[in-house]
Parts: structure tokens; sequence; C-alpha cells
């Protein structure tokens, strides 16, 4: 029962500075043919996450889709590997669509207490990412905490695109007290600056329930980010794409 609710909690967070300036992309387009084609795939990805926000995907119908795109969009933009574009992919990102919910043993549904709006991770170059959103807290009626969950990463052995994840944090504050975009509160949380902050379970506990898993962070640059988040470095039977746009 505790892990249920422990994971209910972890579903609005479902991926984990201040923002730091973007470094220059190290692939290359191929000119400015490939430069529009690569636009207009980007576009096409982020509306067709567009259309599924908020949508559930228990038969990878939604996840299977993207996937003509993204392989014309690594074919014609190539991705080095992630060490190389750690720089990139630090910074504020939102999901625009991605898992909401993980309490149901991956049945892919969706957790009603999730705004699919406003579900943000912010990568810090340090070695962490903190994510941030919403989540309803039902005996308050429509009140709101935010729940901050951080984790810590680092670049995988068995993909040159993934980057090994574990969650040491899981804190709280009340929405109706914070005064800037939800992204931004991240620094703070990761500071232990944030007012009115609260943990939600202990270190050890964050540890021990929720455990890590990878990202495979298959394309980067200075407005989209697509990984995969799987709880097994070498499975991918169950891995669930997350399509992200930066934070400006």
């Amino acid at each position: 029962m505790l892990r249920d609710t422990l994971l209910g909690l972890m579903a609005v967070m479902s991926l984990a500075m201040p923002i730091m300036p973007l470094a220059a992309h190290a692939a290359h387009t191929g000119g400015p043919k490939n430069a529009a084609r690569i636009a207009e795939l980007k576009q096409e990805i982020f509306a067709l996450a567009e259309t599924f926000k908020g949508q559930g995907d228990p038969d990878f119908s939604r996840q299977r889709a993207f996937e003509p795109l993204i392989t014309e969009l690594l074919r014609l933009n190539p991705q080095p590997p992630i060490a190389d574009r750690l720089p990139v992919l630090a910074g504020a990102w939102r999901q625009v669509w991605g898992p909401y919910d993980y309490r149901s043993n991956g049945a892919r549904g969706v957790d009603p207490a999730t705004d699919p709006d406003r579900i943000y991770q912010v990568v810090f170059p340090e070695g962490f990412y903190v994510n941030v959103a919403p989540s309803d807290v039902r005996d308050r009626g429509a009140t709101r905490d935010i729940v901050l969950l951080k984790g810590e990463y680092q670049v995988a052995t068995v993909d040159p695109d993934m980057l090994q994840v574990r969650f040491v944090r899981f804190t709280k504050t009340e929405q109706a007290k914070a005064k800037q975009g939800l992204w931004q509160l991240a620094a703070q949380s990761a500071d232990q600056t944030l007012d009115n902050q609260s943990t939600i379970l202990p270190g050890f506990l964050v540890r021990l329930f929720f455990g890590g898993g990878g990202l495979r962070e298959v394309y980067t640059d200075d407005t989209m980010r697509i990984t995969y988040g799987a709880r097994d470095l070498t499975d991918r039977s169950d891995e669930f794409i997350y399509i992200m746009r930066r934070m400006d």
C-alpha cells in the first residue's frame, strides 16, 4: 500500500539548476535543405504530442506513431553520444507528452491528479535533476501541492545515449505560496532555500521505494528533447517516450 501511494505521487513526476547557456549543437544538419526538413519534423512531432496530451497509451500505439518521424529526424540530424550533449541537455524542459501514471503496473494510463500542462524537468550540469509538477491534494478540495523529486544521473556504460538515474529526495511546497513558474522552483529546491518546502519521504526511503532506472536520450537540441525512460537499463520493452520542449 505504501509503495502504491508513493508511486501515485511519482506519477506527476514522470521523468530527473540554474539554467545554463546552451552549448553549440554538435550534430551537422547537412545544409539548408536538411535544416528546413528538420524544422518541419520537429513541428510535426510537437503537434502530434499536443494531440496526445493528457492521454495514456496502454497499447503503445501513440508511442509508435512518433517512430517514423523520429527515425527521419535522427537520419537527418544524427546525435553524438549523450556525454557530448550534456551541456545542451542542461536547462528546464516541459513535458509535452509522456507518462501520466506509475501506479497501474504497466497499464500506461492517466492519474487524475496529474496536470498534463505543468510537468517539468530541470537538468543541472552538476549531475542531478529535479522533476517539478503540481499534484491534487484530494482531502483539501482543489488545493494543490507542488511536488519536487530530485534525481542524480551519470552516463551509463551500456548505451552511448543512456543516463543512469537514481532518485534521492522527495519534497513539496504549497502552490498558493509559490511566486514563480514551477520550473523556477527547482534550483531553490536543490539548494534547500525554497520557502515552505517540506519532506514527503526521507531520503533513504526514496532510494528504497523509488529506486532509479535509465533515460535514453535520443535527441537533444536548443528547443526539443526526446528521451525514453525505463526502470531497466537494458530492457526496452517497457520504455515510455517523453517529448519535451525547452522553457524560454
